[in-house]
């Protein structure tokens, strides 16, 4: 098997197939559906995917929530600052944890996570519409796999 070429030059390894330059691809992609989705509501995409985060697991650490979206704690404190003077967010003592902060959606802010979590997955749904059932639940399989494996 040979390497196959792309418009730049940069060369997909036989190993995968071409199976890392799709996936880092469809990962633009979907960057691109948070930031359009945000911006009717005037949010970056970081700031969609944090209110995404919090609907889907309610309150959540600012720990847990910089390991979701790959953020320093310093950027993570500025992009909940701007949240929470938008009124969307509100940060909380952790109960569990004196120490520890939470994030948590306010009224308005569950509204606005909520609109553009369903834009989102909406928008993903349409893009798996092209593939057959059996190869959507393959996918989700694959990606969990990858999700989870992954280090921390």
């Amino acid at each position: 098997m040979t390497a196959t070429t792309g418009a730049t030059g940069i060369r997909a390894q036989p190993q995968d197939a071409g199976l890392a330059e799709a996936l880092v691809d469809l990962s633009h992609h979907v960057l691109h559906l948070f930031a359009d989705t945000g911006r009717e509501d005037r949010l970056s995409q970081q700031q969609v995917e944090l209110v995404c985060a919090v609907i889907v697991r309610g309150s959540v650490g600012m720990t847990e929530l910089g390991r979701l979206l790959h953020v320093e704690k310093s950027n993570l404190s500025n992009l909940v600052d701007r949240l929470e003077q938008r009124g969307l967010v509100v940060r909380t003592r952790d109960p569990n944890d004196r120490r520890a902060t939470q994030v948590t959606l306010t009224d308005e802010g569950t509204a606005v996570a909520m609109k553009v979590y369903h834009d989102v997955t909406g928008q993903v749904r349409q893009l798996l519409q092209r593939l057959p059932l059996d190869d959507q639940h393959n996918l989700a399989a694959v990606v969990r796999k990858i999700v989870r494996d992954e280090p921390a």
